[in-house]
């Protein structure tokens, strides 16, 4: 493993697949790297502005309203009185309950959120809308803007596409969006790109009693919060070059497919926000021809620009990423390595045979969910097998797999870590 720290911050070292290329190499060499990039040094903790959008519609009537109401006096307990919070319920339409207040002012908002009461259906993207403009009332380069939306249904009153552009939107001026599916009835594809596209996470919650476990959760990680916007910047050697086709996935806390940008002169891979305590992992995949060097090769050279909690933009010392060029090939592949593409394999193929059966075919989900048994036995996930094998059995009765089935499975193979 190779380690390289930079003065401004941040630590990344990586680890190849096999860290040797072979001389003469006669093809193209499809290859992988494990790229583990953390904080090293730890800032104080953010000022943060939480806008919270909060389904009310009839479906959460009874025991998911109070424990939400709960999950929400929880929050305005460990809110630093510097902080601020707005709260937005939405069900067919979307109103503002709180608009933005620091939360020194607890007392009164909490009289507040008392009066909420179950109504209507579900409009998503008019939540998010509000959420928005709310948030931009308490706006600097040492905020962190964060919004929690919580729904048990599907956006039945609203419009999909339009919670895709308002969750790019929001990323665009600095919002991240987690998501969180309370039941089985609300739409998972949804709410994880709604989370992915702005940065933020996806969670599913399947008891009311848990909502306030996973609202407390989700604000300690914001909390943790240590450097912002982490963009990784790559510029390759002629020997190299990105896969065409799923070049680059962010691994942990949740599997995220990343679209590498190019800027003209180098890629930029969005990593996202790095928290005090944990490291993000970056798998790429790579194409590597014959070595120009006898000895070491250097693959590409990459900066890392991110963000302080102040709002200051840095940006490392630049650094190589190099390979050890051998006479002939050396057969050997990481076991982390090998360990992250099967962990990753688990989420590709849920994807896939999700695809299969809404295509109606039947037969070519069940292969792919046979495969994803034994992927989850190499990991003695036994929760995670029993899972498949239920999604296996109700499709060989059924022919399909209700919404219900799916949600968890989607959640159980994104979800790498807390």
């Amino acid at each position: 493993m190779a380690l390289f720290k930079s003065k401004e911050l941040i630590v990344l070292s990586y680890v190849w697949d096999n860290p040797t290329i072979t001389k003469n190499l006669p093809f193209e060499e499809q290859r992988f790297l494990l790229l583990k990039i953390r904080p090293l040094e730890i800032p104080p903790p953010p000022k943060v502005n939480l806008i919270l959008v909060l389904d009310k519609s009839a479906s959460m009537e009874g025991e998911p309203l109070e424990n939400l109401k709960k999950a929400v006096r929880e929050i305005l307990q460990i809110l630093d009185d510097e902080d601020h919070i707005s709260i937005i319920l939405f069900d067919s339409e979307a109103r503002v309950l709180v608009s933005n207040t620091p939360a020194s002012q607890r007392k009164e908002i909490r009289m507040r959120v008392e009066d909420i009461f179950p109504l209507g259906g579900t409009s998503i993207d008019e939540g998010i809308e509000l959420g928005i403009k709310e948030a931009e009332k308490f706006r600097g380069p040492d905020v962190l803007s964060w919004m929690i939306l919580l729904t048990d249904g599907k956006n039945e009153h609203g419009d999909n596409k339009r919670c895709l552009d308002l969750a790019r939107e929001a990323r665009k001026k600095g919002i991240n969006i987690s998501t969180i599916g309370l039941g089985r009835k609300w739409d998972p594809k949804l709410l994880e790109e709604i989370a992915d596209l702005s940065g933020g996470k996806m969670y599913f919650v399947e008891n009311p009693e848990d909502l306030k476990e996973r609202f407390v959760k989700e604000f300690q990680n914001i909390k943790n919060v240590a450097y912002r916007d982490v963009n990784l910047k790559i510029r390759f050697e002629k020997i190299a070059r990105m896969s065409e086709v799923s070049p680059a996935f962010l691994v942990t806390p949740q599997i995220k497919k990343i679209e590498p940008l190019w800027d003209g002169t180098q890629w930029i891979i969005e990593v996202g926000n790095l928290e005090r305590d944990k490291e993000k992992l970056v798998l790429l995949q790579l194409f590597l021809s014959e070595p120009e060097s006898s000895y070491i090769n250097k693959i590409f050279e990459y900066e890392i620009e991110f963000r302080t909690i102040l709002g200051e933009k840095l940006t490392t010392q630049a650094h190589n990423v190099v390979l050890e060029v051998t006479e002939s090939y050396v057969a050997q592949f990481d076991d982390e390595v090998r360990e992250t593409l099967e962990r990753l394999s688990l989420y590709i193929q849920q994807e896939l045979a999700e695809k299969y059966i809404d295509e109606g075919k039947p037969l070519e989900a069940l292969t792919i969910l046979q495969t994803m048994v034994q992927t989850a036995v190499k990991f003695e996930n036994e929760t995670l097998k029993k899972l498949i094998e239920e999604n296996i059995k109700k499709i060989k009765v059924e022919g399909s797999l209700p919404e219900e089935f799916r949600i968890e499975t989607k959640y159980k193979t994104k979800m790498v870590e807390e």
